[in-house]
Parts: structure tokens; sequence; C-alpha cells
């Protein structure tokens, strides 16, 4: 019968081949999970909650695009509905600032009674609550629900999702207009020279915003072709001589300096072409052209700005 015997080299040898498999085996493993993580945050880089999204869709989009929320309950960092169905969100809370605020705007015109204000707080309380109530009806539809935007079905959802959040933001710009409870009750709460003083106010409060976006685009026009002084004021002239049908009171539109530059060229656009060209001169004109055409061509855009309303 033959001893085994033992060598401490064989042993380190042996010992060595162990550990190397041990390593290769957790190196494996470590890329096997880093791969895994790397597959899940691709996957949850694609989801997009829609519940949480729709707030900022509805309330704080710009020209910009879509605004997207990756993650996060319904509604996160605004406040749920309370018990008679309202909104809590903030931006619902500057609706009813706003429709406040052209009471108190109406009553310093037109010096309303008790009775007058009352009957036209309740008017708007009513435009308010109905608005908020059809809101609330769409954004629950997006309760809790996640899409995968690589998935066709995922796609087909956040666009019957963009739908949505489009009817929504054009019913709140149209909160005050002609066919809201409160306009309609200015027919009849009203007297004649109150209603007067009424259109010479907003008549008034546009004309000074139209001015404002006027100044603010030749500042464009003056940096981009260097005009003279004569030069800027008869620009300036011509483009006061329009009266755009400006939508006042828009409670959910932020500023949009985009919108607002291309809203004055597209009605400067809209003047006679001769009469620029003559006062701009033959180096000048290709370039302002340019700029025309772009405001011309974006008209269909900045209307959905809610820039303009279509009822005047």
């Amino acid at each position: 019968m033959r001893c085994a015997v033992s060598s401490p080299w064989l042993l380190g040898a042996v010992a060595v081949a162990l550990a190397a498999v041990s390593i290769r085996a957790e190196d494996d493993t470590v890329r096997a999970e880093a791969a895994a993580g790397d597959r899940q945050a691709e996957q949850e880089g694609n989801l997009v909650d829609l519940g949480a999204n729709f707030d900022a869709n509805v309330f704080e989009q710009t020209g910009a695009g879509w605004v997207l929320r990756h993650a996060g309950p319904f509604g996160q960092g605004m406040p749920r509905p309370g018990a008679d169905g309202e909104a809590g969100s903030p931006a619902l809370a500057r609706v009813r600032a706003v429709g406040q605020a052209r009471l108190e705007r109406l009553e310093r015109a037109c010096g309303l009674d008790e009775g007058q204000r009352r009957r036209l707080g309740l008017a708007l309380e009513a435009d308010l609550r109905r608005c908020i109530g059809e809101i609330e009806e769409v954004r629950r539809r997006y309760a809790g629900v996640t899409v995968n935007m690589r998935e066709r079905e995922g796609q087909q959802t956040w666009s019957r999702f963009q739908q949505d959040v489009q009817r929504c933001r054009r019913r709140l710009l149209t909160l005050f207009d002609e066919s809201s409870l409160f306009a309609e009750s200015l027919a009849t709460v009203l007297d004649d020279a109150q209603r007067a003083t009424l259109a010479e106010e907003q008549a008034a409060r546009r004309s000074f915003h139209w001015k404002t976006l006027v100044a603010t685009a030749m500042l464009r026009l003056d940096d981009t072709l260097a005009l003279t002084h004569d030069q800027h004021a008869e620009i300036e002239r011509l483009l006061m001589e329009q009266d755009p049908p400006l939508r006042l009171d828009t409670p959910t539109r932020q500023r949009n300096e985009q919108a607002e530059q291309m809203l004055v060229f597209m009605v400067l656009a809209d003047t006679d072409h001769r009469a620029l060209k003559a006062v701009v001169g033959e180096d000048r004109w290709k370039t302002l052209l340019t700029l025309l055409n772009q405001g011309r061509s974006m008209r269909s855009w900045i209307e959905g700005q809610g820039l303009l309303d279509p009822k005047r």
C-alpha cells in the first residue's frame, strides 16, 4: 500500500486554483447583477407616471414642450382633491385668484354695489367649480397609471393623455370667455353706463398690453436690423395702428416670450409690405421678410398658446 505524501507546493497550487475559480464566479455574479441593474434602470427610464405628470402638463407646459416627470405617486407635490371633488392643486388656486382679481378690478372700474358683487361672485365661483370638476374627472383617469414609452400600447396611451391635457388647457383658457356664466351675467347685472365703462377699461388694458409686446419685439428688430431712430419709430407706429384680439385674464398661461415675439411679427406681416420695404430699405428688407414669414407660418402655434381671443 502506497502512502500519499503531502507537498506544500502542491497544496498551494490547489488553493490558488480554487481561489481563482471563486474570484471568477464572484466577477460573473457582479457583472450579471450590474447588467440586470442597467436593464432595470433602462426600463424605469422608459416608464412615465401619468398621474404624477397630469398637473405638470396641464398647468406648467410652455412653448418648450411637454413636461415629463418619471417617478412619484399620483399628484406628487400636489394636495389631493378635497371631499367636494375640488382639486387642491396650487395651479387651480391661482385660477381662483385670477377670478377674484378680475372681480375686484370690475368693482373698481364700475363701482359695483353689494348686490351686484354678490351675484357676479356667485357666477364666478360656479364657473370655477364647473371647470375644476371637468378637469378633475379627466385627472382621475390617470391616477396610478404608468406607461412604458418603448411599447406601442404605452405610446398610444401617452397620445390620448396629450389630447386630454390639451382639452383641459383649452378649457382653462376659455374659463372667462363669453360663454361663461360670469360673462353672461354682466349683461344683466351691470347697467348701460357700467357696461360702457367696462368696455373702455378692457380696451385700455388691451392697448397697454399690446404696446408692451411691441416694445419688446422692437428690441429684437433693432438688434437684428440695426434700425435708425426714424425706422424704429415708423415700424412701431405701423404696429400700434393694429388692434390684435389679445386675450385678457388668462389664468394659467405662463409668460412665453417667443410666442409674444412671433405674435408681433405675425401682425407686422399683415401690414403693407411695400410700406415696410420703403421704411427699412432694400438691404434690410430680406432679413425683415424672413422674420415676417416666420411669424406668419407660426399662426396656428401662436393661437394655441392662448394669446389671442378667437371670439373677438
